[in-house]
């Protein structure tokens, strides 16, 4: 039952795209990537035999580790990887990262590690990685997001799906499925793997949640990852509607937003559109109380059409002849005469 659930999971994912030439499992060491990593090669291995009917295509199948080098046994984690991808057959590659402890609070660390390995990932010119995140970390992620009161975008949590560039996927086909499920998958197969001891430290806020307050919600609420990840969904599902709103309204074409239609709409539609818009240039869009400010200095209308400009820090943002333009505050040029300053 535990192999079933497993193996159809990451088997629809290989299957909802095209023939799989190559696949890169990210290997940490701990319990989901090893299950990730020996039920990929269980198919791979499968449909190299032609025995099954339902196995995915990977033609080929490798894995990147990681190293953080931010715990005294980031050496023997990578040689664990290494010896159980040697057991399959499997090429490793090591990537050796460095993060800075320039904060003391966890979240720093940890948002700093998850991008250090978003680097490497995209480094490592791979087509497809399939990472080993399963539902109980979908469910800490939704309920730290939660708690530090994010927008819709947060509550999304972690996607099934994730574009790294216009040639690569980041893929989490074991979202859906418990923790207990993997557990269970990894006695059966008697696999091996190692424990990150940081991962007991609750001074870290996702360790808090996983070891103090979710235990507190399961036993009130014992479906509590399933319902947390329908509200991820949900939200996701939200997001591609605010997205395509944003589009309207801004009669957004790929290049110019133009800003005549919200001059006379409400607030929170103003924000949306201009948060989405900065998306799009790859701007990490400021707070939503900041948004809704620049949204009312940019979304009025104007009888003489003078143009407005808000924004602030690194950049600016002007509204002339209805079109709006983001540039670099060291590179924009004095302020026009009659312009409406923020």
């Amino acid at each position: 039952m535990h192999h079933d659930e497993i193996n159809q999971a990451i088997s629809r994912c290989l299957s909802s795209g095209q023939t799989i030439g190559r696949v890169t499992v990210a290997l940490s060491g701990g319990l989901d990537s090893m299950v990730l990593l020996d039920a990929s090669h269980r198919i791979q291995q499968a449909f190299s035999a032609n025995n099954a009917t339902n196995s995915a295509p990977i033609m080929a199948l490798d894995a990147v580790h990681v190293h953080h080098g931010l715990s005294p046994n980031a050496d023997d984690w990578a040689k664990f990887c290494q010896v159980a991808c040697d057991a399959r057959g499997i090429s490793l590659k090591v990537a050796r990262v460095h993060i800075g402890r320039t904060q003391t609070e966890g979240q720093g660390v940890e948002a700093a590690a998850r991008r250090a390995r978003h680097a490497v990932f995209a480094d490592s010119g791979a087509p497809l990685i399939l990472a080993g995140h399963h539902a109980d970390d979908q469910a800490e992620t939704v309920l730290h997001q939660l708690l530090r009161g994010t927008g819709l975008a947060g509550m999304a949590a972690m996607g099934e799906m994730r574009r790294l560039s216009t040639t690569q996927w980041l893929r989490r086909p074991l979202l859906s499925i418990p923790r207990a499920v993997l557990a269970a998958y990894a006695q059966d197969h008697a696999l091996t793997w190692v424990e990150d001891e940081s991962n007991a430290d609750t001074a870290y806020t996702r360790n808090f949640i996983r070891h103090q307050l979710l235990p507190l919600i399961g036993a009130r609420f014992p479906h509590y990852a399933a319902s947390l990840a329908r509200a991820a969904k949900h939200a996701a599902d939200s997001v591609v509607m605010q997205e395509a709103l944003a589009k309207i309204d801004l009669q957004w074409d790929g290049a110019t937003a133009r800003a005549e239609k919200l001059d006379d709409l409400d607030l929170p539609r103003q924000a949306n559109a201009l948060y989405h818009w900065l998306r799009w240039l790859d701007v990490t869009p400021p707070s939503h109380a900041m948004l809704e400010t620049w949204a009312g200095q940019l979304f009025r209308a104007s009888p003489t059409d003078k143009p407005h400009q808000a924004g602030g820090h690194d950049f600016v943002i002007r509204r002339k002849h209805g079109v709006l333009t983001l540039a670099s505050l060291a590179k924009t040029a004095p302020q026009d005469e009659g312009e409406s300053a923020a």
